[in-house]
């Protein structure tokens, strides 16, 4: 007879002692552990040695999040409780449900013969439209200039496009605030995710809490506001953050930083460690924007860096973006990345460090300055790549701006 393998979770704590007991001396359980915590519940699910996990009465730490991966385990979640409000919460995690005062041998049926059940979809609050893009930004080690472009493709798209998300993904500390000249303080990813995660989060939860960058820019979401904070940003959280910005914005831009590799993590729900932040959103985008310092070190560090966008298996929905290119090296510079990995840049942002310092200290974006510049081309080029309806601009609209 295989032994059924159970955790019990204290939402009635006298009530679990009582039943922990009965069910600790029965001959065909083996009870795993009692859990008081969140933590205590999901370090025994990932651990893959549990059939079933028993809720007497409903904890207001057992969230969706635990219930989701129980689920995918294959592990059959019981509810004991006599409760209206208590049950109703746990029907929506997929909970079988038994009565408060049920027998030790009814919850051993119910562990074996329940159904393996999901939680419930949350009731959408999303308009009818069709489904935004995320597009997330790499760029490898070497400071190729990928957060600068995040926001000038971000800003380029919010021009066309009011309903534009900006994310700061990096998982090592961002700089999408600094770069856009805010100052106060906002709510970050690491909300975002945990409001996510319990399912509070919306276009709507976003558009209040959050602002945007400048009148006509898009709508921000700050980064770690410590790089230490990485592990506070779950995965099924991060991963519910995406869904809710695909499903509130036409797009949504998320600089992801400069690491692909996975990585092991001891701590609870970051299971490829502090680099799953960044392949999670490669591996849910639309499309990748990988950007390139157009030198010898910024071309080897790409080269190098772009088999992990392999090995994530984006490489045709990857567009790359050269930066800092004199403009006798583009030719050059298009063949390279044509022969080695059989693509040429969507675009080629020249180098003019006077600009680009000019829109940091000033806390706005290139176009904002200079609308006719060859970097606001470049930007639109991409922009119109990725599918924004960008206008035309005519010799006297070019030449209007390069002159301001």
């Amino acid at each position: 007879m295989t032994t059924l393998r159970i955790v019990t979770l204290a939402g009635d704590p006298e009530a679990e002692a009582l039943l922990a007991g009965q069910l600790g001396t029965h001959r065909e359980l083996d009870l795993v552990l009692r859990c008081v915590d969140r933590v205590e519940l999901l370090a025994t699910i990932r651990a893959g040695s549990l059939d079933a996990i028993v809720s007497v009465g409903a904890p207001p730490w057992l969230d969706r999040q635990s219930a989701h991966e129980a689920a995918a385990g294959g592990i059959r979640l019981v509810g004991l409780s006599g409760d209206p409000t208590e049950t109703e919460r746990l029907e929506l995690l997929g909970a079988a449900i038994l009565p408060a005062d049920a027998s030790p041998a009814a919850v051993v049926r119910a562990c074996t013969d329940a159904v393996e059940l999901s939680p419930a979809p949350l009731p959408s609050t999303q308009p009818s439209q069709p489904k935004g893009k995320i597009i997330a930004v790499w760029g490898p080690k070497g400071a190729p200039g990928r957060t600068t472009l995040t926001v000038e493709l971000a800003a380029e798209l919010a021009s066309t496009e009011p309903e534009t998300l900006l994310i700061d993904g990096d998982p090592y500390g961002g700089d999408c605030l600094q770069i856009l000249g805010v100052i106060e303080e906002l709510p970050t990813i690491v909300w975002a995710a945990r409001m996510a995660a319990k399912g509070e989060l919306d276009g709507a939860r976003l558009a209040l809490d959050l602002r945007r960058a400048g009148r006509f820019g898009p709508v921000l979401l700050p980064g770690l506001p410590r790089a230490e904070m990485w592990a506070e940003v779950s995965d099924f959280g991060w991963r519910q953050l995406l869904t809710v910005a695909r499903a509130s914005f036409r797009f949504t831009v998320c600089d992801v930083g400069f690491c692909l590799e996975p990585a092991d993590s001891s701590f609870p729900g970051v299971g490829e460690g502090r680099n799953r932040i960044a392949r999670a959103a490669v591996r849910e985008a639309d499309r990748v924007v990988a950007v390139c310092r157009a030198d010898a070190i910024g071309v080897k560090n790409f080269l190098w860096g772009f088999e992990q966008l392999r090995e994530l298996g984006r490489d045709e929905d990857v567009v790359i973006i050269a930066n800092r290119v004199r403009s006798a090296e583009q030719r050059a510079l298009g063949d390279l990345f044509r022969k080695h990995l059989g693509k040429r840049p969507i675009a080629y942002i020249p180098d003019v460090p006077i600009e680009f310092g000019h829109a940091l200290r000033t806390g706005v974006p290139v176009r904002e300055m200079k609308r006719g510049s060859d970097v606001t081309a470049g930007i639109r080029s991409l922009a119109a790549s990725l599918g924004a309806r960008i206008p035309s601009t005519g010799m006297m609209a070019r030449l209007a701006g390069t002159a301001s």
